[in-house]
């Protein structure tokens, strides 16, 4: 999934530095989408705001996130994980990817791995995240 939604936002990016969200189409990336979340910094740079979270990642959260600012999204949960390093690819301009593993708010063990990646609505300032996560539980032991 990593993969391949990085491949699609370089195909989005074309001959310009970022892509815009206008480029992203949920439908062309179905098999990802669900788990799939954006980060919106307009008006909003320490702090940002989930605006879209995919259903099968909201499937990974004990309550709703979607218009929250990313410090009010519950504790050990799979955006919490997946998120914390957006500063880093604001100020490196480049998408990152990494992965590990936590323990979910259930006491269910957790190994992820999640992108994010800069978006822009002029195709030069980075202006919100296109983030993906997904997950495997596995026994605690």
């Amino acid at each position: 999934m990593v993969l391949r939604l990085s491949s699609q936002w370089r195909e989005w990016c074309g001959d310009g530095q970022y892509p815009t969200f206008v480029n992203v189409n949920p439908a062309q990336i179905a098999e990802i989408w669900d788990y799939c979340f954006v980060l919106d910094f307009i008006e909003f740079e320490d702090d940002p705001v989930v605006r879209t979270v995919g259903d099968r990642l909201q499937g990974y959260l004990p309550a709703p996130v979607r218009n929250c600012q990313l410090p009010d999204v519950p504790a050990n949960s799979l955006i919490e994980q997946a998120a914390p390093y957006y500063q880093e690819i604001l100020d490196r301009g480049v998408p990152i990817s990494r992965g590990g593993e936590f323990v979910k708010y259930d006491g269910m063990k957790v190994l992820y791995r999640s992108t994010i990646l800069p978006m822009s609505d002029d195709g030069i300032t980075v202006s919100g995240l296109l983030g993906a996560a997904n997950c495997r539980e596995v026994p605690n032991g």
